[in-house]
Order: structure tokens, then sequence, then C-alpha cells
């Protein structure tokens, strides 16, 4: 199982500098050391693969969820920044799902359809932030939480892009912390 771990550590980093469809199997094959066939014992296609790394960030995106519960909704927005921030301060990556997004339209069917899931569980979590700042009345009230959610969710992804672009990590969490200072009430 480590050899499997490792490949899909490959692949992430893989994915978020280069894309779905800027590595292939030899790229995480040869990192490791391994015969392509090899990898193939984990992952029966690359499309496997790519379900596999799905699965794994969306399980990942639960359990921060889970660990920052409790906070305020804006220290929660606050967080969901600062999450993206990690990519774009990690090499100038961007998020998996960004990626995922970029290759949609080359993307296998039954990966389309997980890529789509991961983006609705990162939309109702922001959409649920949001209407809770709304209540609690640290959001300005004239605005409608599943709107603003996908500009929250959009606007930190196009940040890692412009932040990539522009050789400069830090562009990504002053674009989004702008972006919130004009949603605060």
């Amino acid at each position: 199982m480590e050899t499997k771990r490792l490949a899909l550590e490959i692949a992430k980093n893989h994915l978020q500098l280069r894309g779905y469809n800027g590595f292939s199997f030899q790229d995480i094959a040869d990192e490791l050391g391994i015969r392509k066939a090899s990898l193939h014992y984990y992952f029966a296609s690359k499309e496997d693969l790519g379900l596999a790394l799905i699965e794994d960030y969306s399980n990942s995106f639960q359990e921060w969820t889970q660990k920052h519960a409790e906070l305020d909704s804006l220290e929660k927005i606050k967080k969901f920044i600062d999450m993206y921030s990690t990519f774009s301060q990690d090499g100038l990556k961007v998020c998996p799902g960004g990626v995922f997004c970029i290759d949609y339209n080359t993307l296998p069917p039954n990966l389309k359809k997980t890529v789509c899931q991961l983006q609705e569980q990162i939309q109702e979590w922001l959409t649920k932030a949001v209407a809770e700042g709304i209540k609690s009345k640290s959001i300005r009230p004239t605005l409608k939480p599943k709107e603003t959610a996908t500009l929250i969710h959009a606007t930190t992804q196009g940040a890692l892009q412009i932040a990539r672009m522009q050789n400069n990590p830090k562009a990504m969490k002053s674009t989004s912390l702008a972006l919130l200072s004009l949603l605060e009430k």
C-alpha cells in the first residue's frame, strides 16, 4: 500500500503543477523507480488514478471542514482562503478541482462526473458558510449565499492561476482577502 500512497502523492504534485493531461503513468513509474506495468497493479488506468485522486481530495476536504466546523462563518471562509493559499505557496500549484476543470473537456465521462461532485461538495460548504454569515450578520445581508459562494470559489481558483502567471504566490491570498473585505458587513 505504500507504493500506492506514494504514487498518489506523486500524481498530486504532477496534477497541480502540470494538469491532468500533463503527466503520464510513465512519469509516475519513473519517479517511483518501478515499471509502468507495476503501477497498473494499483490503478488499472489513468482514469482510475484520477478517480483515486479526487476521492483523496474529497476525503481531505471533508476532514478539513470537520476540523473547522466550530469557527464562525468569516473565519471558515478565511481558513478556506488560507487552504487555497498553501497551494500557491507550494511551488505555485493550483487547486486540484481547478486543474480538473481546466482539463474538463478532455476527461472521460466518469471522471467528469466525479469532478463535478467534488466541486459541488466545496460549493455546498461555501454556500452554508455564507448563509451562516448572513444569518449572524457578519456578511452583508443583501448577498445571496449560493452566488456569493460561487464568487468566493471562482476568485480563489482564479487568483491561484493569476499568482502562477505573475510568479507571485502572495497574489492569491491578497486577491481573495480583498474579496472577503467586500463581503463583510
